[in-house]
């Protein structure tokens, strides 16, 4: 089952909203194994491990990626026959208390192909967008640069005179930059979902799979579940969820 709409992960490329009053920081969400038992510590990492019939999964959170949660997920193949991982094998399960009757529903984590598609599609509209943008900007600067040259030829040019066209070259360079900040973005966020998230492969026998999944924070959730299908077995791993706020600067130095 797909997340419900206030829990999908937006795909932000370049968007700069303006938004009356003072922009809040977003608080700090973390994710702590739900029991200290056969937690495995890893670079820092608090690593959760279970194997099963020949079939080895480790979970352990990673950071938080904007308003979702990284997750580390490896697979390791045991058996004797190749078997297929894929983040399709991959939901969670929220919990507002440590009564599981209150988890609610079973999603899937973030599909990193439809985010690929996203982005693809995504710096295909803005190659155009920027082509046609560049294209007007240097006709209008052009036309006005013409009247400049007339005004001043025929003597009816004054202080104003070249302003518009100034402008007007200006407006150019500010879209041509917004446009580069645009493909960067998608470029960086690419990377990331083509490289570091887990995503479908076949593993031969005593090979394994990594990478990150992505879940998108619920604040009201106090526990998360992590369900993980691999070789015809299901890994469970509970995680606590600790919400930090996170003061503005200025309340932060005042209160120091």
């Amino acid at each position: 089952m797909s997340p419900p709409l206030r829990l999908v992960l937006p795909i932000v490329i370049a968007v700069v909203a303006s938004v009356a009053g003072c922009a809040m920081p977003a608080p700090i969400v973390r994710l702590e194994p739900r029991s200290a038992n056969s937690v495995v510590w890893v670079s820092g990492r608090a690593v959760l491990e279970k194997e099963r019939a020949g079939v080895r999964v480790a979970a352990a959170f990673e950071h938080q990626e904007g308003n979702s949660l990284g997750v580390r997920l490896e697979i390791e193949n045991q058996t004797e026959a190749p078997i297929e991982v894929s983040p399709d094998d991959v939901t969670f399960m929220l919990c507002p208390s440590l009564d599981n009757q209150t988890c609610t529903g079973s999603w899937a984590v973030v599909d990193p192909e439809q985010v690929l598609d996203g982005l693809d599609q995504h710096q295909s509209r803005a190659v155009a967008d920027a082509a046609n943008t560049e294209a007007l900007d240097t006709s209008l600067v052009l036309l006005s640069a013409v009247s400049d040259i007339a005004a001043i030829g025929t003597g009816h040019a004054n202080r104003s005179t070249g302003v518009a066209t100034a402008t007007l070259a200006a407006d150019g360079e500010a879209d041509a930059a917004h446009a580069k900040d645009d493909l960067s973005s998608v470029a960086s966020q690419r990377e990331l979902w083509s490289n570091v998230a887990f995503r479908r492969s076949t593993l031969t026998p005593a090979r394994g799979a990594a990478g990150l999944v992505f879940l998108p924070i619920d604040l009201k959730a106090r526990y998360v579940w992590l369900h993980v299908r691999a070789g015809g077995q299901l890994f469970t791993f509970g995680f606590k969820q600790t919400v930090r706020k996170v003061e503005p600067f200025g309340e932060a130095r005042a209160s120091r």
